[in-house]
């Protein structure tokens, strides 16, 4: 309440704890919402009172990784977007790790929600967007068929470039899943255990999980 410029507010817990596939080496992702950020000194001092109780339970052996914070509004704009199938992602990270806003906001665990805002955001995602799913197809699919007739990837195999390969080769799968996913209705998770999920996907192709395996895992 107190980071919240006009009192109204939510948090809620994200990340493999929210989605029920935490392990031992997982974190707590935390999310803090509200309509615009108390004034600049509090907000400060909210900060350095909030790396202190991180820091204890660091000490005592829970990894907590930060109390993500964004306005609803900015929240709202995106859900709009991605639900009219016109949503963008963002940058990813490391290739293909990056933050789905979908997928946050769908699996949170809400902790406080006074104004039912985060819990009117899990309700509009309760059925998978149909202009979303055709969105996403269409978009990934179109760069896996450019792929597939495109000379300087042939030439490229042809020359053994392994370094361009195993790079493209995570781009592609990524659009893959992206696709898998669309098509089996489920938010596409971004940060991990991608293939865990598609265990009990419905449309797929065969021995889907195997398949990407040996792709990116040759060795196996």
């Amino acid at each position: 309440r107190q980071c919240s410029g006009t009192g109204r507010y939510a948090i809620a817990l994200g990340g493999s704890h929210a989605k029920g596939i935490s392990d031992a080496h997982s974190d707590y992702d935390f999310r803090v919402y509200y309509d615009e950020r108390t004034n600049p000194e509090k907000w400060t001092e909210l900060r350095k009172e909030l790396d202190v109780i991180i820091e204890k339970w660091k000490n005592a052996g829970v990894e907590i990784d930060g109390a993500w914070s964004r306005r609803f509004s900015d929240i709202e704009s995106e859900l709009d977007e991605w639900i009219s199938g016109n949503g963008k992602q963002g940058q990813k990270k490391w290739s293909i790790w990056g933050y789905e806003l979908l997928t946050d906001i769908y699996n949170q665990t809400i902790v406080e929600d006074p104004f039912g805002i985060a819990t009117g955001w899990k309700k509009r995602l309760e059925i998978y967007p149909e202009a979303m799913k055709k969105s996403i197809i269409e978009k990934h699919g179109s760069k896996l068929i450019y792929w597939q007739s495109d000379y300087h990837y042939k030439s490229k195999v042809r020359r053994r470039d392994i370094v361009f390969l195993s790079s493209i080769t995570n781009h592609l799968v990524h659009d893959i899943l992206q696709i898998i996913y669309a098509l089996n209705g489920f938010y596409y998770p971004g940060d991990g255990m991608n293939l865990k999920y598609t265990v009990d996907f419905e449309v797929k192709p065969d021995d889907f999980e195997g398949r990407i395996s040996q792709i990116l895992y040759p060795g196996i």
